[in-house]
């Protein structure tokens, strides 16, 4: 969470002069007492780019935390593309939280927004409460950080989604003690490296329930009072896949040099028109299957921008399926109406034993797992009835649906439109299967 001393939308975009005024409207780090502070139970840490004060006793998970800070800042230089001079140095003062009352009564805490739930950044200066996770405790404090550097290095911090969202993104972190590398904006592994984390399983609670947001409606997120915790799933969601996705990660890492823009959200609409169907499409495809280990760019799909690249299904046609991608345009037309055959054979690796034993499979798919209800392996067809290349065409969820067909099947789509194949899997297991299947597909006779 942040606090502005003034909207980001009362100051131009330009990023000269007018972002070097909206800088320096934060004022200086507060002179504080270190002897008077230890007087009082405090203990201060020293940092490179932080002072942090705290209550807690000693421990290395809270001693190691300024250099946790240290190490993100020349990470956060390098993100938002910001000069090393300019924050050679930069430094914060952050209070690490055990006792509100005591830090209250030191004068540390900030006045009037003494009630945050978790954590406070007002530009050079941030507070966080402990927390029962070392690793959650360490989020929020490289959380807040960013807030702070895009506060007192880009003059702002843009609209509440994308504030909250680039503070997710790049708080959600790896961190090796014993190395001192720091890694940000990664995507986790697994649930036990990320304590009280919980954003991929908030947001499949909300899809499991039909609470499903659309982009627009993750713009929408305010942030002028405490937002809930889904509210941060949601956010950081969208970053996430924007950021990580091959096709769209370009234009959305353009975006924060435009945090002063009182237009911010226009140019974000703007930025994505072309193919804003495809981008909600997929959307609702991240969400659906939103786990650990996402793999975000073997998931992406490659949708035919123009009608030159697809075909009729007049004569039969072979296609093949990797086995290490997510869902895959065949550029097949198959029409509403008529019935398609399809059959499919061939042999691929879809994944392994803990002892490195590959699982071979068949497009059947095999029983010794599951995912989404149908055996690994299994070949799975949507038909997308979208106009081609068309951003203002209404989105598809047919790809949270699909038809399982295995070894051979039949399709009789309702609608026109392209067909997609893939072999099931998790998008986070995706990364150790090679190979692929053969689809032969033909057109039956009415």
């Amino acid at each position: 969470m942040l606090y502005l001393l003034s909207s980001h939308g009362a100051l131009a975009q330009n990023i000269g002069p007018r972002r070097q005024a909206a800088i320096d409207q934060w004022p200086a780090v507060r002179p504080i007492d270190k002897s008077q502070l230890v007087r009082q139970g405090f203990r201060v840490l020293e940092g490179k780019h932080i002072t942090l004060v705290t209550d807690l006793p000693s421990s290395v998970v809270v001693d190691e935390l300024p250099t946790v800070v240290d190490a993100a800042v020349p990470l956060l230089a390098e993100r938002f593309q910001v000069d090393d001079r300019r924050v050679r140095d930069w430094h914060v003062l952050a209070m690490l939280i055990g006792h509100r009352e005591k830090f209250d009564a030191a004068g540390l805490m900030p006045r009037g927004n003494e009630e945050f739930p978790n954590g406070l950044s007002i530009g050079y200066e941030l507070w966080v409460n402990d927390q029962s996770s070392d690793y959650y405790r360490r989020h929020l404090l490289v959380h807040e950080v960013v807030h702070s550097f895009m506060a007192t290095q880009l003059g702002a911090c843009g609209p509440a989604w994308y504030m909250e969202g680039m503070a997710e993104l790049l708080g959600t972190h790896r961190w090796d003690s014993q190395t001192g590398k720091l890694e940000i904006g990664v995507m986790p592994t697994d649930r036990n490296a990320v304590p009280m984390w919980g954003r991929t399983k908030l947001v499949r609670d909300a899809i499991d329930e039909h609470r499903m947001l659309p982009i627009v409606s993750v713009l929408k997120i305010d942030n002028s009072k405490p937002m809930g915790v889904e509210s941060y799933a949601w956010v950081w969601s969208l970053a996430k896949f924007l950021d990580a996705h091959p096709r769209y990660s370009e234009r959305f890492r353009r975006l924060q040099s435009h945090t002063l823009d009182p237009e911010f959200d226009q140019r974000f609409f703007k930025t994505y028109a072309a193919d804003w169907s495809d981008l909600e499409t997929e959307w609702r495809v991240f969400t659906a299957g939103l786990d650990y280990n996402y793999d975000v760019a073997r998931e992406a799909i490659e949708f035919p921008q123009n009608r030159s690249q697809l075909q009729s299904l007049d004569t039969p046609s072979r296609v093949q399926v990797a086995a290490d991608r997510g869902w895959q345009a065949t550029n097949l037309v198959l029409e509403a109406g008529r019935t398609y055959e399809l059959k499919a054979g061939g042999r691929f690796v879809i994944g392994a034993e803990p002892d490195g034993t590959p699982w071979t499979c068949e497009p059947g798919g095999i029983t010794l797992s599951y995912h989404a209800g149908q055996p690994l392996g299994k070949l799975l067809a949507v038909v997308d009835p979208r106009p081609i290349g068309d951003g203002s065409a209404s989105a598809t969820s047919a790809f949270v649906t699909p038809t399982p067909v295995g070894l051979s099947g039949q399709l009789a789509p309702s609608q026109s439109g392209v067909l997609y194949l893939r072999l099931n899997d998790s998008p986070g297991e995706l990364g150790d299967n090679h190979g692929d299947a053969t689809v032969s597909i033909r057109r039956l006779p009415r």
